[in-house]
């Protein structure tokens, strides 16, 4: 066996990225619980307790861990956010791998760990979403091309397959990644890849691994291709908010690295071999950008170009001035990685953070924190009813995140339903429940053609002023259905 294909197979890195990665993760862990639940996060854990091969806004496999990490830690923040603090460590260590294998010193990777490690990475660690897995689906795969682009045994193609069905299977936007390659093996002129029956075999498998959700939505009408048209509904915003995330996302100061990396990658005659995923990163984003998608859709290749940067970096320290070099790159690291842990992580005290700029700066962050008062308003509400009512009673929410936290954090509630995304396939309710509790905005606006009379009783209020998506909103009772359950839940249904 060549020592190429050896190296394949290593997963050694210096010590020194070992102590950061370890760093990164005991700071997600520690500040994992500050606040609370964000919505996206409940919503996948119910979302998981209703097992299916896709859901409406996505594939199923973060439901279903989310949900396995409640059901063995417990019903908290800390326990959906193992896993993502965990993933985003398992970056920061790829990265150095990935600069390892671009032919970088140890003083390289120990450079591309604390650039990954104070960039949007950390950010990304602290929440339970699709993305962290995401993110960690390209930069295994990125290190995997990286190593094949150099020559190493070709049988790890069927490893990228593996990998890229089950990243297909959390999230589709690795389809970016894999067009980005296509095209940049196409105009790097790799035939030897292009031609290898390995790479269609990888092709083969990951479409195999991805069927089950294919075959989901083709029996449900293809949902996430009307999520996706609603997406690009926004795409001006979404195309405006590119540069400046990718911005945060490198490092506020540190983004000259990642740029450093793009065209080492792109024009260095010792990156030739790997040209190819220089390539793949612009054409992903350009499809991002052409399709209308969110900004954050082909971050993922930016694993490359923070390895590629180290490379730079390092040999910027090795041309005199070292010391003085150095100090500015800690400098620039600290910095970058205070500022986006101020931003993104709950390392505020909640009081000081209400009295601050930032829950109108970063929404994710302001969305983490109510939820027991938002639920406590809403048990309120239904134990004032009469109990005859209550027996007859059911909740109904506007949006997934609502119905979730009710359905976690409640006790002793009515059934709870909504017509948001997942929600609206486990409706409706049963024929009896004719007096509503709905919390939350109108959806749709017009409540008059589903009840015949509503009234709001109560305002939700997270006692700290924190303007969030729920702050402000009302809770009603609503009596008298202009039609049955059955009749109307057509109706009722979201998809945004």
């Amino acid at each position: 066996m060549s020592d190429t294909t050896q190296r394949t197979w290593s997963f050694a890195v210096p010590w020194p990225v070992v102590l950061v990665a370890g760093l990164m993760v005991a700071l997600l862990l520690a500040f994992s619980g500050a606040y609370g639940f964000h919505g996206d996060e409940m919503y996948y854990v119910v979302a998981g307790r209703h097992p299916a091969f896709g859901y409406v806004d996505q594939p199923p496999l973060t439901p279903l861990l989310s949900a396995a990490s409640v059901g063995v830690l417990g019903v908290s923040p800390t326990a959906v956010r193992v896993l993502p603090a965990v993933e985003m460590t398992l970056v920061v260590v790829l990265v150095a791998l990935i600069s390892r294998d671009l032919g970088g010193s140890r003083r390289s990777q120990f450079l591309a760990a604390v650039t990954a490690a104070v960039s949007g990475y950390l950010a990304a660690g602290h929440l339970d979403t699709t993305t962290e897995f995401d993110l960690l689906a390209w930069a295994f795969i990125l290190w995997l091309i990286v190593r094949l682009l150099a020559g190493a045994d070709r049988r790890l193609w069927l490893v990228v397959g593996l990998a890229a069905g089950i990243g297909l299977e959390n999230k589709d936007t690795l389809l970016f990644l894999g067009a980005g390659l296509a095209v940049g093996l196409v105009l790097a002129r790799r035939w030897d890849i292009v031609r290898s029956g390995w790479v269609w075999a990888a092709v083969g498998i990951a479409l195999l691994l991805w069927a089950p959700n294919l075959a989901w939505q083709a029996t449900n009408g293809w949902p996430q291709l009307t999520m996706a048209s609603r997406i690009a509904g926004y795409a001006a915003d979404n195309r405006a908010q590119i540069v400046p995330l990718l911005w945060l996302f490198t490092g506020p100061l540190l983004f000259p690295v990642t740029v450093a990396g793009v065209v080492w990658v792109l024009r260095a005659r010792d990156a030739a071999p790997w040209r190819a995923t220089g390539i793949a990163g612009p054409v992903a984003l350009g499809l991002v950008v052409v399709t209308g998608g969110k900004a954050y859709y082909a971050i993922g290749s930016v694993a490359v170009f923070m390895a590629a940067g180290s490379i730079a970096v390092d040999r910027w320290l090795a041309h005199g001035h070292a010391l003085l070099k150095g100090a500015s790159f800690t400098v620039a690291a600290a910095v970058s990685g205070a500022f986006l842990a101020y931003l993104t992580l709950p390392i505020l005290p909640v009081a000081a953070y209400a009295a601050s700029s930032l829950p109108s700066a970063v929404p994710d962050t302001a969305n983490q924190v109510g939820w027991p008062a938002f639920v406590s308003t809403v048990e309120g509400v239904v134990a004032a009813l009469p109990a005859p009512e209550r027996a007859r009673t059911v909740i109904l929410t506007n949006s997934y995140s609502e119905a979730s936290a009710l359905v976690l954090l409640g006790s002793g509630l009515p059934p709870i339903y909504s017509g948001h995304n997942a929600y609206w396939a486990w409706g409706p309710p049963s024929a009896h429940r004719t007096v509503v509790v709905h919390v939350g905005d109108w959806r749709p606006t017009d409540w008059s053609s589903f009840f015949v009379g509503c009234h709001d009783v109560a305002q939700i209020d997270n006692g700290l002023g924190i303007p969030n998506g729920e702050q402000g909103k009302a809770v009603s009772v609503c009596t008298g259905l202009r039609a049955s359950w059955t009749t109307m839940w057509p109706g009722l249904r979201t998809i945004s």
